[in-house]
């Protein structure tokens, strides 16, 4: 019986050398993010949210790297981009967010999830929208310092009157409090702060949203080792049952 405990001790600290090697011999990525709301980043001093679950279910597939999820915020990811020294891989972004429609500037990974800005108002006073100009004549929630396309424009005309927060969580409480009458809120988020809080019920989402578009992993051209490692990943990510449960977890409604 003893030696059958030395013989577990021994595979078990052999496995526990093996995986820390492994772990050592991987070249270490970040991550960035940008995006400090949920699902996305539900716990940021604690580390939890779907861009988290994200790096960890790429080193769960990756052989050669280890990712690890780094927030910043965009004006400083603008900077790093500028001057080159984005060490890392940025998450959740699209191709014209960075003014790289054609997806020649940068190198884009397949689609990570899909998502849309959603136009939200309260059930007893709802709104449809069909462009910019059904914002015209009530007031208009957004979040401080976001650009929404076609909106911005006919704010600077004076033509929408825009109150702004420093989130979309803020928002949905202005829309309750009625001191505003509509906002863009992205569908991942509303799905995820409604399911927490209980209150979907509340609110009507416009039939047209404001904007559809699919959330994708953009690497600068010299890391185009790390951009085959993980497209790689992302390509095969769609019919893996882990990864569809961890979105499964932060996207169901």
């Amino acid at each position: 019986m003893l030696v059958t405990k030395e013989l577990t001790l021994i595979i078990f600290f052999y496995f526990c050398c093996s995986f820390t090697a492994q772990a050592v011999e991987k070249i270490v990525v970040n991550v960035y993010v940008y995006h400090l709301k949920p699902p996305f980043i539900t716990d940021l001093k604690n580390e939890q949210g779907l861009y988290y679950d994200f790096s960890v279910f790429l080193n769960s597939e990756s052989k050669k790297y280890s990712f690890k999820t780094v927030f910043i915020p965009r004006k400083r990811i603008d900077h790093m981009i500028k001057q080159e020294k984005l060490n890392g891989v940025l998450l959740g972004v699209n191709p014209i967010w960075f003014k790289d429609k054609a997806e020649n500037k940068y190198l884009w990974t397949s689609t990570v999830f899909t998502d849309q800005d959603e136009v939200i108002s309260l059930k007893n006073k709802p709104i449809e929208y069909s462009d910019p100009s059904s914002l015209e004549n009530i007031a208009f929630g957004g979040v401080r310092g976001f650009y929404y396309y076609g909106i911005n424009e006919l704010v600077a005309k004076k033509r929408i009157n825009r109150i702004d927060t420093i989130s979309e969580q803020a928002l949905l409480n202005m829309l309750i409090s009625k001191r505003i009458d509509s906002a863009i809120i992205s569908q991942s988020t509303f799905d995820y702060i409604t399911r927490q809080s209980k209150n979907r019920d509340l609110f009507h989402l416009s039939l047209n949203p404001h904007d559809r578009y699919v959330r994708k992993v953009m690497v600068l051209p010299k890391d185009s080792a790390i951009f085959e490692d993980i497209e790689l990943i992302i390509q095969k990510m769609k019919d893996n049952k882990v990864w569809s449960e961890i979105l499964l977890t932060y996207l169901k409604n």
